[in-house]
């Protein structure tokens, strides 16, 4: 709770502040992810949306609701209407979707800042289809690579990883492999 009100306090500056090296790390992680449904989980001021123009529906969502009101203004200034972008206020540890909902999940430099990465992890992995993809990063001096590959508990495919993208994140690209979704008759 403390973070989400110091995002909320930042939401004016964050945009402005960290536009280009977020951006970077988008552009890195969304060729590899195929167009269609994505959700982006700690979506924050909307700085990765030009870099989502393509994929459709997009949904963002954030706990930081002043965030997700600098997110709303990107959106009318880049003239994404025309795209389905929706915006949700929610946390990462408990989010509104069902399971196996979406083909791509994505988290950029935001699941160090999960109340509870454990549980935030189980619900990326929750809502993404079988098969489907997540990609996270993090800001290695809080949450290293090592650490963000132990959350992961499930059997998946590792597509990409990154080491200090744009000198300050670790990241993966992960096609999970739910075998607990087949049913056997």
């Amino acid at each position: 709770m403390r973070k989400v009100r110091l995002y909320d306090e930042t939401a004016p500056v964050y945009h402005r502040r960290y536009r280009q090296i977020q951006r970077i790390k988008y552009q890195a992680i969304t060729p590899m992810l195929d167009k269609g449904l994505i959700i982006d989980v700690g979506i924050g001021t909307g700085i990765g949306l030009s870099s989502l123009k393509g994929f459709s529906p997009v949904v963002g969502v954030d706990g930081a609701i002043e965030m997700l009101r600098v997110a709303l203004v990107q959106i009318e200034d880049a003239g994404q209407r025309t795209q389905l972008v929706s915006l949700v206020c929610a946390y990462a540890e408990a989010l509104p979707f069902r399971d196996c909902s979406t083909p791509a999940v994505i988290s950029i430099t935001a699941i160090q800042n999960f109340t509870d990465v454990r549980q935030g992890v189980e619900e990326l992995i929750r809502i993404a289809q079988r098969d489907g993809i997540i990609a996270v990063t993090s800001l290695s001096k809080i949450l290293p690579l090592c650490e963000l590959v132990a959350n992961f508990d499930l059997k998946f495919n590792m597509i990409a990883q990154f080491e200090n993208l744009a000198d300050e994140d670790d990241g993966l690209i992960l096609q999970l492999c739910k075998r607990n979704q087949i049913k056997l008759r």
